[in-house]
């Protein structure tokens, strides 16, 4: 399809230049050479469609224009296609892209009076303080954030000197349910060897009758230590009254005395 534009151009340039100059005064070189120039531009013409062509046909993404140019990193097209094109927006952007090859004019960069309005009112609502506010509020900042760094070490550095006598409150506390465990033990084997003395022979632990013999021993001693424990009771809070009393009679003495000497 080019070559035959290109034969048919080709024809109507010597037309015309037959039908232009028979009549004239020009010479055969001269209609040559006019001839020779118009050839040589429908061959520039022809080269260059004949490029574009290729190029269409080369391009076998199915994108378009734009946006094989975005692609490649590419001048975009200089016309609008679309009408987000023609915003100030994207004129903008265009320009910080491609800068003067975009062929956008570099005042459209420069804000308009609205968004700079917009601006300084967004600025003043979204930081209201001033900067010798902002400077105060730091350093309040920083010095409470010391201040909490501060009694944070200090609460560690006293949790550390407690550190010692924590361990030795553990292992006593673990020492303490290791003796429980131990005597607890040794008061079943106790009660086991007292049910076994009670048949007088050996029966078996899994029998009905060591079993309830066993139970009823068990509660016996949980009773008595019940009551042991409850007797202690009673005879601390004695002894605590009577320190108690001893100690209010003697305050009373003394106050007593102190009558007697004014």
């Amino acid at each position: 399809m080019i070559r035959s534009d290109f034969t048919r151009k080709l024809l109507q340039i010597q037309r015309n230049i037959l039908c232009r100059y028979t009549s004239s005064d020009l010479s055969k070189g001269n209609i040559e050479k006019l001839e020779a120039a118009q050839v040589s531009e429908v061959i520039e013409d022809e080269l260059l469609l004949k490029e574009e062509e290729l190029e269409r046909k080369r391009n076998k993404s199915r994108l378009k224009d734009h946006h094989r140019n975005m692609l490649h990193d590419n001048t975009p097209i200089h016309e609008a296609q679309f009408w987000h094109q023609g915003t100030l927006k994207y004129l903008r952007r265009l320009y910080g892209r491609y800068g003067a090859a975009s062929g956008v004019d570099p005042a459209l960069c420069w804000p308009v009076k609205a968004e700079l309005h917009d601006a300084i009112e967004y600025e003043q609502i979204k930081y209201p303080k001033t900067v010798s506010e902002l400077i105060q509020e730091a350093k309040i900042n920083r010095q409470e954030n010391n201040q909490r760094i501060m009694e944070r070490q200090n609460d560690i550095v006293k949790k550390i000197e407690k550190l010692e006598q924590w361990k030795k409150d553990l292992y006593a506390k673990i020492e303490k349910n290791e003796s429980e465990a131990m005597a607890a033990k040794e008061r079943r084997e106790r009660l086991i060897e007292e049910v076994r003395r009670h048949f007088g022979y050996t029966v078996d632990p899994r029998d009905d009758r060591f079993k309830e013999l066993l139970e009823k021993k068990e509660k016996e001693q949980k009773k008595a230590m019940k009551e042991a424990r409850k007797k202690a009771r009673e005879e601390r809070m004695v002894k605590k009254i009577l320190v108690t009393n001893e100690a209010i009679s003697e305050s009373n003495v003394n106050d007593a005395k102190l009558e007697k000497v004014e």
